[in-house]
């Protein structure tokens, strides 16, 4: 007959995906309130980088 496992104890596999999933949520979660909080910044301006490039000749 087939051997019934034990189905209150998970296997390596189900804690690992659950680990890895809490720890994939966390960093989606964090990543969006440092976002929310950068952005609710309006009023300071920034200096705007330009693309614009001098080569000088040192001869």
């Amino acid at each position: 007959m087939i051997a019934r496992r034990k189905t209150a104890m998970p296997d390596k596999i189900t804690m690992i995906n659950l680990v890895w999933s809490a720890m994939v949520a966390l960093m989606l979660t964090a990543t969006v309130t440092l976002y929310q909080e950068k952005s609710s910044v309006g009023d300071i301006e920034y200096p705007q980088m330009t693309g614009r490039y001098q080569q000088f000749s040192y001869y």
